[in-house]
């Protein structure tokens, strides 16, 4: 089993805040490099085996650094930081450093007398919105459904010594929305929605049954697809302390403080590591990773489709297109 750690330059290097602690940029940002051993004199496995050896000793020590700065944050620290920071340690998903609830992401503006400076405009409607709901939040998605899951933990008995499966219980997240619901609600469904009845309206209704049944195929499975990206859980990770057995190749992440698979990603706009990540869009509201990549690729081939197939309906008019009659 291969296992690398990815150490954050930034943590431990600052006083000033949290957020500057824990650095937003992907944890693909890691210099690999700079714990190498390079020497002629000593053979291939002498190399590997002192670079590996230099990177664990590097990855500790960055640790250690960062868990004495963020104790001392929690014991010196003001309210709030502390609550953050108790929040991100306990959470059983790995987030990123966020406040707990909503309502303390809320701007001055909105009656949040206890908001500072890092409190994150951008997510002013979300915080307010989903605090005034009571829905609950991991990193900067908002949790509509969730229930839990039974996993199974290899232990080491401290007595005999030998390893025992256990059994715990965890939160599964079901149906979640992104930080960027509010373009998704405001902009990417009122042109879907707009378009769509303005084609069934003056042209699809009087048309020929094949025109009929093949454009409202398309127009609902193009909705379909767009309900689950933007309410699915992407493929947030749990966060894991230690690397899962007979796993290769996984890495350690500072920002969210877990193990965490090859493909997986830190995403810096949502705030949590999502497997399979490949971006966030902000039409669809959300992350795109590994539980949500097969229906944004139905969507993303169904819009050029329903775009050409409606405008093919405004040109030809209220004739039947196909001519059958």
């Amino acid at each position: 089993m291969t296992i690398r750690k990815e150490i954050d330059p930034v943590v431990g290097a600052s006083e000033t805040g949290i957020e500057q602690v824990l650095s937003n940029e992907p944890d693909s940002f890691v210099n690999d490099t700079c714990n190498t051993t390079t020497n002629n004199d000593i053979d291939d496995s002498d190399k590997s085996n002192n670079a590996a050896t230099n990177r664990n000793t590097t990855a500790s020590t960055s640790n250690d650094e960062g868990d004495i700065f963020y104790s001392a944050v929690e014991e010196e620290g003001s309210p709030q930081e502390q609550r953050k920071l108790k929040h991100w340690r306990d959470s059983p998903f790995a987030v990123g450093v966020v406040n707990p609830t909503w309502k303390e992401d809320r701007p001055k503006w909105c009656g949040n007398n206890a908001a500072k400076g890092d409190i994150d405009e951008t997510m002013a409607v979300s915080s307010i919105v989903c605090g005034c709901l009571g829905a609950d939040r991991v990193g900067n998605f908002a949790i509509l459904a969730q229930s839990t899951e039974t996993y199974q933990v290899e232990t080491i008995d401290e007595e005999t010594g030998q390893v025992v499966t256990r059994s715990k219980q965890r939160p599964r997240l079901l149906w979640v929305i992104g930080p960027y619901w509010t373009v998704n609600m405001f902009l990417t469904w009122p042109l879907i929605l707009g378009v769509s009845g303005w084609v069934l309206y003056r042209r699809i209704i009087k048309n020929h049954i094949a025109v009929v049944i093949t454009w409202s195929i398309g127009t609902m499975l193009l909705m379909l697809s767009l309900c689950m990206i933007s309410c699915r859980n992407p493929g947030i990770l749990h966060r894991y302390n230690e690397p899962p057995p007979e796993t290769e190749d996984w890495r350690w992440n500072d920002q969210a403080k877990t193990y965490r698979p090859p493909k997986a990603r830190f995403d810096p706009e949502t705030q949590v590591v999502v497997e399979g990540f490949d971006h966030t869009c902000p039409w669809t509201g959300t992350a795109i990773g590994s539980r949500n990549m097969f229906w944004f690729r139905v969507f993303i081939i169904m819009v050029p489709i329903m775009i050409g197939y409606s405008a093919i309906l405004a040109v030809v008019g209220s004739t039947d297109i196909l001519r059958l009659n």
